[in-house]
């Protein structure tokens, strides 16, 4: 008996090829729609430079916490394009418990792997504070507190911590002269300890073989020097003129004569908020240890914070035979031998 075979008409085999036919040719369409999505949010992502945040830049603290949260902040804060794949290039480059906690600053529009990156490197902001010569400790540290770094008691107790200097000078009670005046790069974790302990560094740093041997030579210890410094430093206006200055003040030293340092006058009625702007003749009368009127030689500390050159003027003064100086009220002073020339000049220029 034979099997009743029937033949499908090719007319209807035709129809079937096309209709699978069409059904791949949209599944292949479907799928492949969100693959090329996927691509164009990858390469926006990766490639095309991004800012969402307000304005040119932006400071930034990311916190010590874990990568998803690192990227939630940075995504919030219009850094990067909110996107889920920061988890997943962070795992494919092997960096995903790299992020370094700090400060961070971002200028214009970047890359999401060139934020990631900065973070990975740890590139975090440092703050710039510059510090003038001639300023005493309570205003250096109000500076850096207005800039956000510690608080009055930290700074206080890190003030009178004089381990540090205790070899270059035992007779220390605080640092006054010796936080040295510069500009310094902080990161916003910077304490006010570590804040001093860089100015006194910097300071210390400055006292070579050659310093301690020309203080030896003129009789000096490092504190008499600094001292004598920070009187040079208030005095002098033009820098050219701080070895004249200092050759005045060694000259009266060596003549055992008083200094007569109008700055040591301000200092101690400062101490003892007694001081408006001007000084009297009552003022010269003062009974301080810093009233150069009053007591011959220097005074027993430092009245502010020098820097390098009025130090180097200190140890290193011009040799003259001036004994007197006084304001032309130019920013400049004119220098004297003698008492009758000086009292001429004083009547020219302060009368």
């Amino acid at each position: 008996m034979t099997a009743d075979r029937r033949r499908v008409p090719r007319k209807e085999r035709g129809r079937g090829r096309s209709l699978l036919k069409t059904v791949f040719i949209f599944l292949g369409v479907f799928l492949w729609i969100p693959v090329m999505m996927g691509l164009v949010f990858y390469y926006l992502w990766v490639a095309v430079p991004y800012r969402g945040y307000p304005g040119s830049r932006l400071i930034l603290q990311v916190p010590h916490q874990s990568a998803q949260e690192v990227l939630r902040i940075l995504q919030e804060r219009g850094v990067i394009r909110p996107s889920p794949l920061g988890r997943l290039y962070l795992v494919l480059t092997g960096h995903a418990g790299d992020l370094k906690a700090g400060e961070y600053l971002f200028e214009g529009p970047m890359t999401a792997p060139q934020v990631l990156g900065k973070l990975i490197r740890g590139e975090i902001y440092y703050h710039k504070v510059t510090v003038p010569e001639g300023l005493r400790s309570a205003e250096i540290f109000a500076a850096f507190q207005r800039e956000g770094f510690g608080n009055e008691e930290e700074f206080h107790a890190a003030f009178l911590d004089v381990t540090r200097i205790a070899d270059l000078d035992p007779e220390a009670t605080d640092l006054e002269g010796y936080l040295f005046p510069d500009t310094y790069y902080l990161a916003r974790e910077t304490t006010a300890r570590q804040v001093v302990d860089q100015m006194v560094g910097h300071h210390l740093g400055l006292w070579t073989p050659e310093w301690r041997r020309q203080a030896r030579s003129a009789g000096l210890t490092p504190r008499q020097v600094v001292t004598l410094a920070s009187l040079i430093e208030e005095e002098a206006a033009r820098p050219e003129e701080r070895t004249l200055i200092s050759s005045v003040f060694h000259n009266r030293l060596g003549k055992g004569m008083r200094l007569q340092c109008d700055p040591t006058i301000i200092y101690a009625l400062s101490m003892r908020s007694r001081y408006r702007g001007v000084i009297t003749r009552k003022d010269l009368d003062l009974d301080s240890r810093f009233n150069t009127y009053l007591y011959a030689g220097l005074p027993p500390g430092p009245i502010t914070n020098p820097g390098r050159e009025s130090l180097q003027a200190a140890l290193f003064p011009d040799r003259t035979e001036y004994l007197y100086f006084v304001s032309m009220n130019n920013g400049r002073h004119t220098f004297s031998t003698n008492l009758q020339d000086h009292s001429r000049a004083v009547q020219k220029y302060q009368r």
